[in-house]
């Protein structure tokens, strides 16, 4: 089941680099780009809405993972890298401690 998923990611991951500016398309190398050809599902039909920004489409988890894995290698500057993992680096802490509020052992016998 991964592997589907994988492959469909990978084929609205294209859907969305073909509807993209060569400007951010160049800055792949042709060997991901390749692995991503090679990678996308073969039945698996996008049918995302181009006339709609990319936060605004229904994307597939695995689609949003490749286009942040693309974002952060190959189209940030040094700082929006730092930029990019101290905000990943917040939203692990804030889903931590939502969890460990949810899980704390001293709370759930008191619900």
């Amino acid at each position: 089941m991964g592997n589907i998923e994988f492959s469909e990611g990978i084929s609205e991951t294209l859907d969305i680099l073909n509807h993209m500016d060569k400007l951010y398309t160049d800055k792949i190398p042709r060997s991901f780009k390749e692995f991503l050809e090679n990678n996308k599902s073969a039945n698996y039909i996008s049918n995302l809405d181009h006339s709609k920004k990319i936060n605004e489409m229904n994307l597939k988890e695995k689609t949003k993972d490749i286009l942040a894995t693309i974002y952060i290698n190959y189209w940030c500057n040094p700082q929006q890298k730092v930029d990019y993992n101290n905000l990943l680096k917040q939203n692990e802490r804030k889903y931590q401690d939502k969890l460990r509020e949810k899980y704390n052992p001293d709370n759930i016998f008191k619900r």
